[in-house]
């Protein structure tokens, strides 16, 4: 669920064909590879053991089992999804860092002490061993230069051997024949609405407290309504980790905000592109994201968007939104008022967000900036890159 398999969807898509030379064996647990869709000759899906595997039976997967592989196929490179690297790899690796929790400031005031002793000494371990990983790694890839940035906080990345690789967004049946910020029309004698759109997985550092605030405040004069549709849903049965699910909950219920939140918990790719469409603005008040898929599939639709300020909200969307103090519903609410009564500043940001997809975002562009590094010289002493079409072995999490 989430952006580790919206990733792992599209780039299997634009990996090159079985002409090309390359093979890839993918290694991923059984369910997730039911979901995804037909693949090429030349990718071979490896079920992994379930995501029951834990403790010392995964790390002797992940270290040991998969280390025999590599070696009896020969492979030349080991990409490693999922911020945990293989330690002493026998081949080249390449090491993907997309869990921006680990490093993040605000997270780190806003949610970490709340937690107990044994997830804070869980996170603690995660992120040495994120750090080994690093430092284990041939290349270390970020989708953006914040989370790149965030992560030489805590280990050093060295500039040849860091890569920063955006991810893309899929056009089939993404791309609107208009830009969305046309006047938002109402029935005659009747109050004006806006439809919200926010698109993501529950979770705490998703800030949906302060989205939930500011609904009141955008609908306390009565001259527009404001609604918001979303996915971040606190009964969804994945929240209950979080230290924010149940007061969210509660607010959620709360006679100024339940009439105008509607909860929609997680949905199929079809039912996600249908809520992009209904929408009139994108909401996007989480707090830290490496990357943020749901910003550029809304810019791909041609949604203006409300961001909270953050250096990877503002890397990834650029002009294409305005943007609130991240812990601010009153700010919040001035923005989305102010994009929803200005039809032309709505029109402005939903086409400044396509050009920028087209111009930024690329899955060919990105898979192709994965197979540069893979073919790049080996640090490795005697591992025996193949330049041209090398074997790729990728671990997803």
């Amino acid at each position: 669920m989430g952006g580790a398999v919206n990733y792992l969807t599209n780039l299997l898509r634009h990996l090159p064909p079985r002409e090309s030379g390359y093979q890839f064996f993918v290694f991923l647990p059984s369910e997730t590879a039911k979901g995804l869709p037909d693949v090429a000759g030349n990718i071979r899906l490896c079920p992994v053991p379930d995501k029951k595997i834990g403790g010392w039976r995964r790390v002797w997967w992940e270290q040991v089992t998969l280390r025999h592989f590599l070696v009896g196929e020969k492979v030349d490179v080991l990409y490693s999804t999922a911020n945990f690297a293989m330690f002493r790899c026998p081949v080249r690796q390449i090491l993907l860092v997309r869990n921006a929790l680990y490093f993040s400031k605000l997270y780190q005031d806003e949610f970490w002490a709340r937690h107990s002793l044994g997830f804070r000494v869980a996170f603690g371990l995660r992120r040495w061993l994120i750090c080994k990983s690093v430092q284990s790694a041939d290349i270390v890839m970020t989708p953006t230069q914040a989370m790149l940035d965030e992560l030489r906080r805590f280990v050093e990345v060295e500039s040849w051997k860091g890569l920063v690789n955006p991810y893309g967004v899929n056009p089939t049946g993404s791309f609107l024949p208009e830009v969305k910020g046309e006047a938002l029309q109402s029935l005659p004698g009747t109050t004006p609405v806006t439809r919200l759109v926010y698109v993501s997985l529950y979770s705490e550092h998703k800030n949906l407290t302060t989205l939930l605030r500011a609904m009141p405040l955008l609908n306390r004069d009565g001259t527009r309504k404001f609604v918001l549709k979303t996915t971040v849903d606190p009964a969804w049965e994945g929240a209950n980790w979080t230290v924010t699910y149940k007061g969210d909950l509660a607010l959620g219920r709360q006679g100024d905000v339940a009439p105008w939140v509607e909860f929609l918990g997680p949905l199929g790719r079809q039912q996600v592109q249908e809520l992009y469409r209904e929408g009139d603005l994108f909401v996007f008040p989480s707090l830290c994201e490496s990357f943020g898929h749901p910003m550029v599939e809304a810019m791909a639709h041609g949604l203006p968007i409300v961001a909270a300020d953050t250096p990877v909200n503002r890397e990834v969307l650029g002009p294409a939104a305005l943007y609130f103090s991240p812990y601010s519903p009153e700010e919040l609410a001035v923005e989305v008022r102010r994009l929803a009564e200005d039809d032309t500043l709505r029109k402005r940001l939903g086409a400044t967000g396509r050009q920028r997809v087209a111009t930024h975002f690329c899955w060919e562009r990105h898979a192709l900036r994965l197979l540069e590094a893979a073919s790049g010289p080996s640090s490795k002493a005697g591992t025996g890159m193949a330049q041209d079409s090398p074997n790729v072995s990728q671990g997803a999490e």
